[in-house]
């Protein structure tokens, strides 16, 4: 069974020079779109540079027990540190939806990152 409060709360990571956690948990309203607020939350918390790749991924849990939101802080935590990249998760709290906006100097690190959601499954 899912609950109801968890799936309707999100919360907000940013990835730069370092990573930073949203100091609030978002609930949303019974007639929210869900994966659009997922991506404006993402998209958001992450900076704007002109001439920068940016794009968004939004990934939903097919089978309970599976890791989404590991899986893109993973990808994430990859660049952290680099002054040419930066990245925000948005996440539901029961971990069933997030949105990933990845932007950088270079399209080739974003690339890495779509590259790797499209790659083969894994587990865990």
């Amino acid at each position: 069974m899912i609950d109801a409060a968890l799936s309707r709360s999100i919360r907000v990571r940013s990835y730069g020079k370092n990573i930073r956690d949203a100091s609030r948990t978002f609930r949303l309203s019974a007639d929210a779109d869900l994966r659009a607020t997922l991506k404006r939350a993402a998209l958001a918390a992450v900076p704007k540079h002109e001439g920068w790749t940016l794009q968004v991924f939004t990934v939903e849990r097919t089978a309970e027990g599976e890791r989404v939101v590991t899986l893109l802080d993973t990808l994430a935590r990859r660049e952290v540190g680099s002054p040419d990249f930066a990245a925000a998760l948005a996440a539901t709290l029961d971990g069933a939806s997030a949105a990933l906006a990845v932007t950088a100097r270079d399209a080739k690190r974003v690339e890495r990152v779509r590259s790797a959601l499209s790659g083969p499954a894994r587990s865990g």
